[in-house]
């Protein structure tokens, strides 16, 4: 019987193998245990009175969930704006939870001046499970936590996970040689590296030789390899927005799983938080979130809003100038936390990974390289030549799709559903768009200009000669000195045969040195206290008091934003996802002539906006006359209008 990767076990190993790798023994020095990561808050909080902590939740293992706040004054940090710093969701970064702790020893040491208009709170770990598993002596490299999983629907769980044959501390990859006709080969080592795998370029006579397997046997007897190991549930696919609801990895439901319930509720306990950084496996600072694309019902952007993109980009830029990172990976945000707290709880919320692979730089000697730690490698970008968006449907853009789409509710009052677009073929599209008046666009590959024949050989030769990111980070891994790579070693396997193990070093690629952690977190620091100094900065002018008549007064009052920043994201103003600022007059309503007694503002612009209110209004005493301003984000006010 073939072996073979079930698709659970494939999106596993998408996540955990060539694109992560584990972190390896001889780099856990300088990572925290969770207990250890206990002693460090409690450390922190019994250092400095600017400082507290609470226990919000606990994991499955019944590990606390922990939050430190720090404030200019503890007894009234929940009554000024707020900055919410979220680390450890995926628990194979472990990077986060050491900078997030660090984050805030630095700034209660070097920049406690900005407590004093912010509150911070900071969550170092949120998925303590999972870090425990990724910190084990032997581990697969987990992004979830510890929820059992029936991945190959045999209504068992855990019985097939992997075993390190070779003894080496590591779980690894096989490479089985010289396969059966059952199974068959999907690889070759790479000729430039045989240390590497890959596909074979068939064009280029290249034919694959063996096939992979992460490392382990077929306990369950069912014909597969390590399928149905540990089980576990992604809790940064766990959230509401845009939830992920046929993957496996992504929960039973939303907010499913204690530790990202814990998280969701605190946020919804604290209106105060008006923005907020998550440091884990996703960016929206290097790379501008897509602003283009919609969800099936159209209205829910995909990433942000077209009319939130300055903001992002100003975002982007303090970042860029702080940490010097100019580039990073893209991972889908289907179910993350940080989305959801863009989407559905309309706050300017920033991501980033934190650290990448440095670039290696080529010295003046054409044989040296050196390590140049503020770039990082880009996960390249595929730039249609349309200027389009491909749907999946033939060669009809998604931009098609939209306005059809948009059309198909305005005449039925019915949204499109992803089962109505999965049954969409391009004649039907074609039909509809007709009976509409909508405009196909399609996409069109630009026409390759001719190029001599030489050309194209040296480009093909070129193109053999340019490094793969797998071969970046061996290099990566030689210059700094960092056992970041398992050498092939031939092994006697007990049902495949000969095979070879070996491959990267588990999270290897997502958490670097112990000894670049402090850097890191400086970085980090100096991004954090750039963008709290962007903050909205509201402030009141008036009211303004004109008496018309006697008895009859005009009222005029504004609200301004002189920050860096507007109150709310663009497209929660248009959802309405947030509480609104809201203006009471306490004139009776019998006596209000113009305006409204009570209105709502559901955000402010940055750079100077305004929201502006008047009344004329009927008053035998203007001096016992009020308006109450009700800000769940910014505080609540009272003025008299006599005063």
């Amino acid at each position: 019987m073939a072996m073979y990767f079930p698709k659970s076990l494939f999106a596993t190993a998408i996540l955990t193998t060539p694109c992560s790798a584990f972190l390896g023994l001889a780099q856990n020095d300088g990572y925290m245990s969770n207990q250890v990561l206990s002693d460090s808050i409690n450390a922190i909080v019994d250092s400095s009175e600017h400082a507290a902590v609470e226990t919000i939740g606990e994991s499955l293992n019944a590990q606390p969930i922990q939050v430190i706040t720090l404030a200019g004054s503890i007894s009234s940090a929940d009554a000024q704006p707020a900055m919410l710093i979220t680390a450890g969701i995926d628990g194979r970064y472990l990077v986060s939870t050491e900078v997030a702790i660090r984050l805030a020893k630095n700034i209660l040491t070097d920049h406690r001046q900005l407590l004093d208009s912010m509150t911070i709170y900071i969550i170092p770990r949120v998925n303590p499970d999972g870090a425990d598993r990724n910190l084990a002596s032997l581990t697969m490299g987990f992004a979830g936590n510890s929820r059992a999983t029936d991945d190959d629907r045999d209504r068992a769980s855990g019985e097939d996970g992997p075993e390190d044959l070779n003894g080496d501390g590591f779980i690894t990859m096989m490479r089985r040689l010289n396969p059966p006709i059952e199974d068959a080969p999907t690889h070759l080592a790479d000729p430039n590296d045989p240390r590497l795998n890959i596909k074979p370029d068939t064009k280029d006579g290249q034919r694959a030789n063996f096939t992979l397997y992460p490392e382990g046997i077929d306990n369950d007897g069912d014909g597969q390899i390590n399928e149905d190991g540990f089980g576990f549930v992604d809790l940064d696919r766990n959230f509401m927005h845009a939830w992920p609801e046929h993957a496996m990895d992504a929960g039973r439901y939303p907010l499913s799983e204690p530790e990202s319930r814990a998280i969701a509720q605190f946020v919804l306990d604290h209106n105060n938080i008006v923005m907020a950084l998550t440091l884990g496996r996703h960016d929206n600072l290097v790379n501008l979130p897509d602003s283009k694309n919609k969800d099936i019902t159209g209205r829910a952007p995909k990433g942000i809003d077209a009319q939130d993109v300055e903001l992002y980009k100003h975002a982007g830029e303090l970042f860029k100038e702080a940490t010097e990172l100019k580039r990073a990976p893209k991972e889908d945000i289907a179910g993350s936390f940080h989305a959801w707290l863009y989407a559905q709880r309309g706050i300017p919320s920033f991501a980033t990974t934190v650290w990448a692979r440095p670039e290696i730089e080529k010295s003046e000697d054409k044989n040296e390289s050196t390590l140049n730690e503020s770039e990082v490698e880009a996960v390249e970008m595929d730039d249609d030549h349309s200027g389009l968006t491909p749907s999946g449907i033939g060669d009809i853009a998604q931009e098609t799709i939209d306005e059809l789409m948009e059309a198909y509710l305005a005449a039925t009052g019915e949204a499109v559903d992803q089962s109505m677009i999965a049954m969409v073929t391009p004649e039907m599209i074609e039909g509809f768009a007709a009976q509409t008046g909508v405009k196909i666009r399609r996409i069109v590959e630009a026409e390759p200009e001719a190029e001599p024949q030489q050309d194209k050989q040296d480009k093909k030769e070129e193109k053999k000669k340019s490094k793969s990111e797998d071969a970046k980070w061996l290099e990566y891994f030689e210059k700094a000195q960092i056992d970041g790579f398992v050498d092939w070693t031939p092994f006697d396997h007990p049902t495949l045969g000969p095979v070879e193990i070996g491959g990267f070093v588990p999270l290897a690629r997502i958490n670097p040195p112990a000894d670049l952690l402090d850097e890191l977190a400086e970085k980090q620091t100096a991004f954090v206290g750039t963008l709290m100094a962007s903050r909205p900065q509201i402030s009141i002018v008036g009211p303004e008091v004109e008496q018309l008549a006697d008895g009859l007064y005009e009222v005029r009052l504004a609200i301004v934003n002189d920050g860096e920043m507007p109150t709310s994201t663009a497209y929660s103003q248009t959802s309405k996802a947030i509480r609104p600022i809201v203006i009471r007059l306490s004139t009776d309503l019998d006596n209000i002539l113009t305006g409204q007694r009570v209105s709502r503002v559901w955000g402010i612009d940055a750079h100077g906006g305004r929201a502006e209110h008047r009344w004329i209004i009927r008053s035998d005493d203007i001096e016992n006359e009020t308006i109450n301003i009700i800000d769940p984000r910014f505080g609540n006010r009272t003025i008299g209008i006599g005063n």
